[in-house]
């Protein structure tokens, strides 16, 4: 027992005398800064001279800098941006297996809401707890060291100098050695956190741009022409979806009955081959919203959505989000309706069922004054956590209780996911019975965002919006329905829909020319060939919108071999 009592003791002096020496302190920052580089020299495809770049020179700049005042405490704190940097680094490479912070991460970040982010930091304890390790230590020592009024001597500092500047130079004459010998070798976008800082720049920049949406966008017009019987009721709603998986869609071959009432229900055409040009909801819903696609996406700002194009058309718009408002072009888009609507309600930060939607959609269709209408919803279908996406008696596959998002789990969210869908297919279905009742030409019209990774595979991979996409990510969901009264007026829109449901579309290019020629809407915007009820439709070819907002051929966007392989087998499918 004395034993056991003196040995504590020595432990404990040994931890005073750790954190009581400032040395000890300004060798722990810079090690523990560039942790995120060791480990995106893993992850990451570069070379082996940018991997020991991205190495040598951010420590010797830590080194550098940490050695750069005596009061080694105040460093320590001027560097926690950098810490910031590092740790969000860290969560990223947890989630996603790799990539640096990317863009579309830092504006993930700023138009996501208080639920969704508890809702995933919840499931990023082993992760977190590595950051708290890392990070929080050197801050509290820091406090304490500047309290104290404690220093670093003059020897110190310069060996720690010298180090910091043998490493860096070593890094500086490595990447001039790379620029010219590896071929588009770029030390901006290959060193972190230099590429990070870069990057939150631009999406500084995106963001103010989003924010200026309406001053931007001002001018434009869609120079719609109204083509139909200007006397006839017209309802159409177009239902946006939040990461519902085409391959998990009975309605597209899935083998479980996910789509119990879609099943069943004349006119609805699924589109098995229905692929996303984006992974991210702030890219991927105002594209379905609007003219624009990966293509131009970099001009969204001075565009403006099919909400537009619908009431210069005549038509009374509403939107109808079960989505909180997070300073996207989707909350500008909605903001251009005459009725906007969130069911989420006064800022909380919680999320009814999708069915919230049910009274006010019931009560505008009820509204005879308005002859003609667009009602575009924004779900919040199957966004994780999947359990809390329908109410109990939806529980159809069980267990679906699990809390922990793990491989070990994987069956259980599964089950929850699929769950999620089923709840999904109700509430379609419910929407679809509501424009049966209503005396006119109706049509529903449905996407989701993007689809989402479920341990699908080895790679242990989560979620969506990662730096890199797979296949589950992009593969989503898509359908039309047509009333009887549309099909019977309109058989040749009800023929093409069915022949071309065989074949692949982008629903960001082909869904708003669709609801527009449904509608008998006419613009110069409206390309014939992309719109799925015309017998001219022509598939695009398939991009993915990167980071950079480039269109890209989806086979360069950094697909493995497997999302490849699972790709081509679901285009050569359903012929």
């Amino acid at each position: 027992m004395n034993y056991l009592f003196k040995l504590i003791k020595h432990i404990t002096t040994a931890v005073r005398s750790f954190f009581g020496d400032t040395r000890c302190l300004a060798i722990w920052v810079p090690l523990a800064l560039i942790v995120p580089n060791i480990i995106l020299s893993i992850t990451e495809p570069v070379s082996a001279i940018s991997s020991v770049v991205n190495i040598l020179f951010p420590l010797g700049i830590y080194f550098l800098l940490i050695s750069a005042w005596k009061r080694t405490g105040s460093m320590t704190l001027l560097m926690l941006p950098f810490m910031i940097f590092a740790g969000f680094q860290i969560v990223l490479l947890y989630l996603y297996g790799g990539s640096v912070i990317a863009v579309d991460m830092f504006l993930n970040v700023v138009t996501t809401n208080v639920s969704e982010a508890s809702e995933l930091l919840a499931n990023l304890l082993a992760a977190m707890t590595a950051v708290v390790i890392l990070y929080v230590p050197p801050i509290i020592w820091s406090i304490c060291a500047i309290i104290k009024g404690k220093t670093v001597n003059t020897v110190f500092r310069k060996k720690t100098a010298i180090a910091g500047s043998v490493m860096s130079i070593a890094g500086a004459i490595l990447a001039v050695t790379a620029l010219v010998t590896v071929p588009k070798y770029s030390f901006i976008h290959e060193t972190f956190p230099i590429n990070a800082i870069s990057n939150l720049i631009e999406a500084c920049r995106r963001y103010d741009e989003t924010g200026r949406h309406t001053e931007l966008s001002a001018g434009f017009t869609y120079q719609t022409r109204y083509t139909g019987n200007p006397n006839a009721r017209e309802a159409y709603i177009f239902v946006i979806g939040e990461t519902a998986r085409g391959d998990n869609w009975q309605l597209g071959g899935y083998e479980r009955p996910t789509n119990p009432l879609l099943s069943k229900e004349e006119g609805v055409v699924f589109f098995p081959k229905s692929i996303s040009e984006s992974n991210t909801t702030h890219k991927s819903v105002p594209m379905l919203i609007s003219f624009t696609s990966a293509e131009n996406f970099d001009s969204i700002a001075y565009y403006k959505s099919m909400i537009t194009a619908f009431k210069e058309a005549g038509f009374s718009t509403s939107f109808i989000s079960n989505q909180l408002p997070n300073r996207s072009f989707t909350e500008h888009f909605g903001n251009e309706a005459d009725t906007t609507i969130y069911v989420s309600g006064n800022g909380t930060t919680s999320h009814p069922y999708d069915g919230a939607v049910f009274p006010s959609v019931d009560k505008l269709l009820s509204d005879t004054l308005r002859r003609k209408q667009l009602i575009v919803i924004h779900s919040y279908g199957s966004h994780f956590k999947y359990l809390d996406r329908y109410p109990e008696h939806f529980s159809f596959f069980k267990p679906d209780n699990a809390i922990d998002a793990s491989e070990s789990n994987r069956d259980n969210l599964l089950n929850a996911y699929d769950n999620s869908i089923r709840y999904t297919d109700f509430v379609l279905d419910s929407l679809i019975s509501m424009l049966r009742r209503h005396q006119g030409r109706t049509a529903l019209i449905y996407a989701s965002d993007h689809g989402e990774d479920i341990f699908d595979d080895n790679r242990g991979r989560f979620l969506h919006a990662s730096p890199v996409p797979t296949y589950w990510q992009i593969h989503q969901a898509s359908l039309v329905w047509l009333s009887p009264t549309l099909t019977q007026e309109k058989p040749e829109m009800a023929t093409a829909l069915q022949n071309n449901s065989r074949r692949r579309i982008s629903p960001q290019k082909s869904l708003f020319p669709t609801i527009m020629e449904i509608a008998g809407i006419d613009s110069p915007f409206v390309i014939d060939t992309l719109s799925l009820v015309s017998p001219n439709y022509r598939p695009a070819s398939p991009v993915y919108l990167n980071d950079l907002n480039q269109a890209i051929p989806i086979n360069t966007c950094g697909l493995t071999e497997t999302d490849m392989d699972l790709l081509h087998k679901l285009l050569d499918s359903h012929k």
